[in-house]
Order: C-alpha cells, then sequence, then structure tokens
C-alpha cells in the first residue's frame, strides 16, 4: 500500500508540478481548465449567422459535426442554456438593434417575422424580460 501512495504522490509531481506539453490538456482532463470545444463554436457561429432561419436541430449538428444530443448537452455545460433559448436571444438582441435603427412607416411586426419570429405574444414577452420594456416602448422612446 506504501509503494502504491508513494507511486501515486511520485507520478503527481511528475505530471502536475511541472509545466509541459501534455499540462493543459490534463487540466481540462481533470476539470481544472474549461475550454469551448470547435464544434459549439461552430454551431453558435452557425446561429448567429443564420439567427432568421427556422432552426433544424440535426442540420446545426451536422455543421457542428457532432450529434444532437451532444449538440444539446455541449450548450447546457458551457453556454448554460439551450440551443432553442440562444437563439431566440440572439433574435432578441437583432430586434432591439433593428427597433433602434427604425424608420418611421416600418412596423415591429414586420421587423419580427423579417427575424424569424412566428408568435408575436411569445416574442413580445421575451423581449420584455430581457430589455425591460415591450418592442413598442423601445420604438416609441428613440422615434
Amino acid at each position: 500500500m506504501a509503494a502504491a501512495d508513494w507511486r501515486e504522490s511520485f507520478l503527481d509531481i511528475l505530471l502536475n508540478a511541472q509545466r509541459h506539453s501534455l499540462s493543459s490538456a490534463i487540466d481540462v482532463f481533470n476539470g481544472r481548465a474549461e475550454t469551448q470545444p470547435a464544434a459549439l463554436k461552430r454551431a453558435r457561429d452557425f446561429l448567429e449567422m443564420r439567427a432568421t432561419e427556422p432552426l433544424d436541430l440535426a442540420d446545426l449538428a451536422g455543421i457542428a459535426g457532432t450529434g444532437i444530443r451532444a449538440l444539446q448537452l455541449g450548450f447546457r455545460r458551457h453556454f448554460g442554456t439551450t440551443v432553442t433559448d440562444m437563439l431566440l436571444d440572439i433574435r432578441l438582441a437583432q430586434l432591439n438593434a433593428r427597433l433602434k435603427t427604425a424608420r418611421p412607416d416600418e412596423r415591429i411586426v414586420d421587423i419580427a417575422f423579417d427575424l424569424g419570429f412566428t408568435h408575436l405574444s411569445r416574442m413580445a414577452s421575451a423581449y420584455r424580460v430581457k430589455f425591460g420594456e415591450s418592442p413598442k416602448a423601445t420604438l416609441r422612446r428613440l422615434s
């Protein structure tokens, strides 16, 4: 037992006390460092570029180069949200930006549909939660 404990301690010192080419991999494996997988970065970038399009998890997983379940779990772990909620957040941010630069003749409903929203009452509720005011109030305040 003592020899096994000594060997473990010795290996721990060799692997962790001095930085080497595998130190970062060991840190990630041991949970001491968290890196964002490239698949999740590809998926998030794709969501931002194509936020106005309907969400297809199978297509998104294919673009990310991973399975649907792994993509969902990765979003939860690394971003703390679901794929759908991230897409909603991206769309809401785009809606806010569009409302701030809207022409006087533009309607909220037209902007919302352009951005991929299909349920206007859900959009308005989510907008109010995120920005503390209705889309109409944002548009009126900035006009």
